[in-house]
């Protein structure tokens, strides 16, 4: 359908452009169904919650996305609840809506029970994949290591996960990747924060590397290890920091007390 292609227009750096919408309908001349605009209205949101343009924690209201969004409020309240199904956005009580906390706890549950996903069909793919999807993913590993060498990270985030996808979908299995698409917006949220750290973001680039290459060769064994191996450090730098924001808050509610006392 490329009405919700036009529809869902994010900028390189992760802005969302509602006007793209308006633009799509005139052009087409079709009034967008409701199902359209729920849709539309998901995937903005969850492009702004994973960009961190709405922080954890931020109030989400009705009102104003659909105004921003130039739609009704009913597919923005309706795609509140597709988000809180992903785990993106937390429904409190008192019709409280606001955006997901992370919890590095279970932040660290997801990444392994998708490393442990992704291993699997990292195994599977090295014996399932196509001559073509090992050239589409030589292209994508190209496009990563250019957008991590220009420091495009909403580029890099974007070659990466295609990458993952390639090879989940490689694997074969209906099953796995139905498992694995559940679990991808909360890991991929995840994944933002991790690479906002630079030497996080230069280890998982060289972890991408070695994955690259094990799957070159089908090297099941080694890529299953390497995959594990990648979430596992992944949700290692998530605890490392949570702890730098409590680090922070800690110093910075310090600082303000002091400043009180001087007063």
């Amino acid at each position: 359908m490329p009405v919700l292609r036009t529809l869902v227009t994010v900028d390189l750096m992760g802005k969302v452009k509602p006007e793209a919408a308006v633009a799509a309908s005139s052009e087409t001349g079709q009034k967008p169904r409701k199902g359209d605009r729920h849709q539309e209205a998901v995937k903005l949101l969850r492009g702004m919650i994973l960009a961190g343009d709405l922080a954890p924690g931020e109030p989400l209201r009705e009102q104003a996305f659909s105004e921003q969004f130039g739609m009704s409020r009913t597919p923005v309240r309706e795609a509140f609840r597709t988000l809180a199904a992903e785990g993106l956005i937390s429904l409190l009580p008192n019709r409280t809506v606001q955006v997901a906390l992370l919890d590095e706890e279970a932040v660290a549950e997801v990444f392994l029970v998708l490393g442990a996903l992704e291993s699997l069909a990292a195994r599977l793919a090295c014996e399932r994949i196509s001559r073509d999807q090992l050239e589409i993913l030589d292209e994508l590993q190209e496009d990563l290591a250019h957008h991590f060498q220009t420091g495009d990270r909403t580029r890099y985030l974007e070659a990466n996960r295609l990458i993952h996808e390639l090879i989940v979908e490689a694997a074969a299995s209906p099953s796995l990747l139905l498992a694995w698409r559940l679990l991808l917006p909360r890991a991929e949220r995840a994944r933002h924060v991790t690479t906002r750290a630079h030497e996080r973001w230069g280890d998982a680039f060289e972890e991408h590397k070695h994955i690259h290459a094990a799957l070159m060769k089908r090297d099941g064994e080694t890529l299953r290890r390497l995959m594990e191996e990648h979430f596992a450090n992944g949700a290692e730098s998530i605890k490392r920091e949570q702890k730098k924001t409590r680090a922070r808050k800690r110093w910075e509610a310090f600082d303000e007390s002091s400043s009180e006392k001087e007063d």
